[in-house]
């Protein structure tokens, strides 16, 4: 019995376009040297298995998506694209091409005057989810010239961070010196924490303050020191803004010409037909939504280019 193993790279993306074919002599066929003609041969054409993208690794896994994300940011791939992200060796990078090719066989293809890979017209990734100009920021690229917004990073000092996480896990409350935009001086407080919070710019850790005897929200890089703990009699279900989820209504601002509410619209992935977005949030992360897309009103529509607004 032979066994080929046919690869075909023109046939649309499926496991079937990889094939196994069992020829076989027929039972009843005369033997060699008999003198009655060729032998008789049937062919049988089965699937053959290629292993799905669910069974590979996590760590396979990453290196195929790096695969798919070379190829459609920068448009050409190479071994050292993945020795060079992962560590791995070039055997294993071939292995990893081979293994990527298998699973979509109308990907990429070699070329080798350009002696790389390249993605086949018709590429759409199937690992990846490209949605953003920000994940292509990670992929350099010297034909692509990009530049980012420089801003001071916002950071806390990794001893208060241990302790406030360490507190709000033993539920703790915790002795701080905080500096508020309230006051000219950072004075010592008590804190309940029970709760971390980004607006996306900075870190809030959530908690009830004993001096102000109510739930607040606290910056992180702010706490300049701390220096005892003591066990809590503050109950986070009590935080009634933070346990309340609220809907809130986000939509382009009505006096923008039509036009320019539907180039937001669609910058935000508002269905087109009603050009707006229902979030549920946290009550208490209101203020830094608003704060972050509906400020002040100006008088120029442009400048406020989003509304906000609490349903309900």
């Amino acid at each position: 019995m032979l066994i080929l193993t046919i690869y075909s790279n023109k046939l649309p993306v499926a496991k079937s376009n990889v094939y196994s074919y069992t020829c076989q002599r027929d039972k009843h066929t005369a033997p060699r040297g008999s003198g009655a003609g060729p032998p008789s041969v049937t062919i049988k054409k089965t699937p053959k298995a290629i292993p799905d993208d669910k069974e590979w690794s996590t760590t396979v896994l990453k290196r195929m998506q790096h695969i798919e994300r070379c190829l459609f940011w920068r448009g050409e791939l190479k071994r050292a694209d993945l020795i060079e992200e992962f560590g791995i060796n070039p055997i294993q990078a071939a292995k990893d091409f081979k293994a990527y090719m298998e699973r979509f066989p109308n990907a990429m293809e070699y070329r080798k005057s350009l002696k790389r890979y390249v993605p086949l017209p018709h590429f759409k990734p199937s690992l990846i989810s490209p949605t953003s100009i920000d994940d292509f920021s990670h992929m350099a690229s010297k034909s692509v010239p990009l530049a980012t917004w420089p801003l001071p990073a916002r950071v806390a000092a990794p001893s208060v961070l241990q302790v406030m996480v360490s507190a709000t896990r033993e539920r703790q409350d915790v002795e701080v010196r905080y500096q508020s935009m309230t006051g000219e001086q950072s004075k010592w407080r008590w804190l309940a924490p029970h709760a971390f919070a980004s607006d996306d710019e900075r870190w809030h850790v959530r908690a009830y303050c004993h001096i102000r005897n109510d739930f607040r929200d606290f910056v992180l890089g702010r706490i300049i020191e701390t220096r005892g703990t003591r066990d809590s009699k503050v109950s986070s279900s009590a935080d009634h803004d933070w346990n309340t989820m609220v809907d809130v209504l986000i939509m382009p601002n009505p006096s923008l010409e039509p036009g320019q509410r539907q180039a937001i619209a669609a910058e935000y992935r508002m269905p087109p037909d009603r050009m707006e977005l229902i979030l549920k949030v946290r009550k208490s992360m209101v203020f830094y939504l608003k704060a972050k897309f509906d400020g002040e009103p100006t008088g120029n529509p442009a400048a406020q280019q989003l509304f906000v607004t609490v349903l309900g």
